[in-house]
């Protein structure tokens, strides 16, 4: 397994080791399935009420369940979060990766949600995560109820050349020269980050450990999305140096059928504390008040205790 996706058995077994601390750190009553897809098993974690409305959340590039389901726990008091570890990366799923043409990860989507018995959902998809939402979008778009996409692959292409230097050069040397972190992070998290440096551990055993170069679903055409008429936001960073965010806003409006609004909200492509506040707030008013209200109180009580 791990020739597939990590440098060594020991690289897998630290990455292992974080999954698991993350999960068990969330404070949160998780549970664990197991689903069977056409690329093998893919494990997804479940949060939040189980009667309340399901949200099927779809994580970014190496960035498995526990630590998505945390930077999005304030939608959990109101939602059933389905979590899924995407094939092909760091979580516990299926080492195999879906085809990138083909609608490999639409399909391997659409197997996810048989395998937990869900017809139709509200998608929130992050990065790589909404490119996989884009791609059920095309093949399978009657299965998104209405679908959040958090700095979206996708819907540009990839990283213009001068990011080379910029961005996978560094990634390239960090093994190496792992003091050059600070800098590389800079450019895709905010500096006020947080998360008790659980993320930036987990950077660190990515940048040492995984093989790196995985290419998202997209980018997708207005053809391609012509069928998805369901409601869909698109939230982007000014600071963002993967996704352009003007060429994004241009090209979101153009390829989306019904996109129901735009947010842009400061600091990189990952998002500090701050401004996840921000973002959270916004998906909460776009999904609508069946979760909000539960949310809200939830809240309030928390308040109410400290």
């Amino acid at each position: 397994m791990w020739g597939r996706i990590y440098r060594s058995p020991e690289g897998e077994a630290r990455m292992r080791a974080l999954y698991e601390c993350e999960l068990k750190g969330l404070g949160l009553a998780c549970e664990r399935t197991i689903v069977k897809t056409r690329f093998g098993s893919a494990h997804v974690v479940s949060a939040g009420p189980p009667g309340a409305p399901p949200l099927v959340l779809v994580h970014g590039l190496f960035v498995p369940a526990p630590y998505a389901i945390e930077l999005f726990r304030p939608l959990a008091a109101g939602w059933r979060i389905y979590a899924p570890d995407v094939a092909g990366q760091t979580g516990l799923s299926s080492p195999a990766r879906p085809a990138t043409r083909g609608n490999g990860y639409g399909r391997w989507l659409s197997d996810v949600l048989d395998g937990l018995g869900i017809e139709r959902a509200a998608m929130l998809g992050v990065s790589f995560g909404a490119a996989i939402v884009l791609d059920l979008a095309a093949c399978s778009p009657g299965r998104i109820e209405r679908a959040a996409l958090v700095t979206p692959a996708g819907i540009v292409r990839g990283m213009a050349p001068k990011l080379f230097v910029r961005l996978l050069l560094p990634w390239t040397l960090y093994r190496f020269f792992p003091a050059a972190s600070r800098r590389l992070m800079r450019r895709l998290w905010d500096r006020k980050v947080g998360y008790d440096g659980r993320f930036f551990n987990l950077f660190d055993a990515v940048m040492r450990d995984v093989k790196l170069f995985v290419v998202p679903p997209g980018p997708f055409s207005r053809e391609d999305l012509s069928r998805f008429t369901s409601p869909a936001l698109v939230m982007l960073a000014k600071d963002d140096a993967l996704i352009p965010v003007e060429s994004a806003l241009r090209r979101a409006t153009e390829v989306i059928p019904n996109l129901s609004g735009t947010v842009v909200f400061d600091g990189p492509h990952i998002p500090g504390k701050e401004a996840m506040i921000l973002i959270n707030d916004k998906i909460m008013d776009f999904l609508g008040n069946s979760g909000r209200k539960r949310t809200a109180e939830v809240v309030r009580f928390r308040k109410g205790r400290a």
